[in-house]
């Protein structure tokens, strides 16, 4: 009886594993927007592009904008930092294992959506429980597309952010509402394979951002 309460399963099933989303969302309370430099290098075998960069715009809870001078694609999905996309209300979140990730304790969730109408879909999350930080999110496989995000930190203002994100991809070429932003690339082979590195420099956090900049129809040129 003793072995069988110590058993993993048995703690696992015990656990509140919203309460790990709820720390993260607690962390991350002050945080309003930010602006950010990005790099983008393409090592991915159906898109043949040089290193692109860019400025991107990002306000809670969902509003992103992106400004180039030239042509750019950006894998939105897993490309930018969102905090608020992983809300303990909007999920039903099951713990897959606890690990060690890079000599810290870590635990791997599962969060599938509560409600099946929702546009955002399943993930697995692996979060650095000694520092409250996501390292890694995976989306639920479904129609043969995994995405993978590996996530690396600075400090900025008092906040945590990305300095790095290493995207893994394999997904079909075309989806009804996947990578549009790879445009007439994603039609050279059947799937796109490969990894996106995006490098994220020169924060400004909590500039209190119009709304207006993330409603102009068309992007303005970065200077």
């Amino acid at each position: 009886m003793l072995l069988f309460l110590l058993s993993p399963e048995f703690i696992q099933a015990q656990e509140d594993p919203t309460r790990y989303l709820d720390t993260l969302e607690k962390k991350y309370s002050g945080l309003k927007d930010y602006m950010v430099d990005v790099n983008v290098h393409f090592d991915v075998e159906a898109l043949k592009a040089p290193d692109m960069q860019a400025k991107l715009y990002y306000k809670t809870p969902e509003k992103i904008k992106v400004e180039s001078k030239n042509v750019f694609f950006f894998p939105k999905e897993g490309g930018y930092f969102n905090p608020s996309l992983f809300k303990k209300k909007d999920f039903d979140v099951r713990p897959l294992e606890h690990l060690t990730y890079e000599g810290r304790r870590a635990v791997k969730l599962r969060l599938t959506p509560t409600e099946t109408n929702r546009h955002h879909q399943g993930f697995v999350l692996t979060l650095d429980t000694d520092r409250n930080l996501i390292r890694e999110i995976s989306t639920s496989p479904s129609e043969g597309r995994t995405i993978r995000a590996v996530i690396e930190y600075g400090k900025f203002a008092d906040f945590e952010l990305p300095v790095r994100i290493e995207l893994y991809l394999d997904i079909p070429s075309v989806e009804p509402n996947g990578m549009k932003e790879f445009g007439s690339f994603s039609q050279r082979s059947k799937r796109i394979t490969g990894k996106v590195e995006i490098a994220y420099s020169n924060y400004k956090v909590n500039s209190g951002l119009r709304d207006e900049i993330f409603n102009e129809a068309e992007p303005r040129k970065s200077k």
